[in-house]
């Protein structure tokens, strides 16, 4: 691999969407930084990854704290000497009807799904600036498209993540660095599915269609994409 490979700083990384992400971009030449919260998940993914755990670096950060965010990033191009895409795929899911909406929900949804992005975005977004290029992708969710009952807070959770993505995009615009969100609906994963048994899984969306809208919206082709909501619901 080459010092000129492409750098991501994937958050989320070890989960069951982050991990395919993760393996996705590493097949097709990128570097990737991971800041995970828990060793057990680090240490899977490196093994599941095999000979292109070499591609693969991390560090155990919490990115709810905007200090363990800063040295995400700052650690990312200490290792890498560089930094190009930010995918910002941490995030997790709650559901509840408003008067089941306690506080207390509100600030895990917070914590899970709001919290790191920004933190890692503001960490971020000088240092693309600075290189004159860069791709930052988020991720919203179809229920903030289009709510239905029983998901809440989950839904104006994510309606910020996607609102935040649209003022950066304003705030990068014409600079070389582009930012987007893509919004899934369910998506095929072992705990989706043991969650719902008896769903159809040929409807949920497959991780893998997931790695690949993330590659192309990183790639030359999208530098033109800047501030979109891509929602992507496979036969939902």
């Amino acid at each position: 691999m080459t010092s000129e490979a492409p750098v991501a700083l994937v958050t989320g990384g070890t989960g069951q969407v982050g991990s395919v992400v993760v393996r996705f971009f590493a097949e097709r030449g990128a570097r990737v930084f991971v800041p995970y919260r828990t060793l057990a998940h680090w240490e899977a993914l490196r093994a599941s990854l095999g000979p292109l755990a070499g591609s693969v670096a991390g560090a155990q950060l919490d990115l709810g704290s905007a200090d363990d965010a800063e040295r995400a990033v700052t650690s990312a191009i200490e290792r890498y000497g560089r930094l190009d895409w930010v995918l910002c795929l941490a995030g997790g899911y709650r559901p509840g009807r408003i008067a089941e909406t306690d506080p207390a929900l509100w600030e895990e949804l917070l914590a899970m799904n709001l919290w790191p992005t920004a933190n890692v975005l503001r960490a971020a977004v000088p240092r693309l600036l600075e290189r004159g290029t860069g791709r930052i992708v988020t991720v919203g969710a179809r229920a903030a498209l289009d709510p239905g009952a029983g998901s809440v807070a989950y839904a104006a959770v994510k309606q910020a993540v996607m609102t935040m993505t649209l003022a950066v995009a304003r705030e990068v615009r014409g600079t070389g660095v582009t930012a987007n969100c893509i919004a899934p609906a369910t998506i095929d994963t072992p705990a989706n599915r043991e969650a719902m048994p008896n769903a159809d899984y040929s409807k949920w969306v497959p991780r893998e269609q997931v790695a690949a809208l993330l590659w192309y919206l990183c790639s030359p082709e999208a530098a033109a994409l800047n501030g979109a909501i891509i929602p992507i619901a496979g036969g939902q």
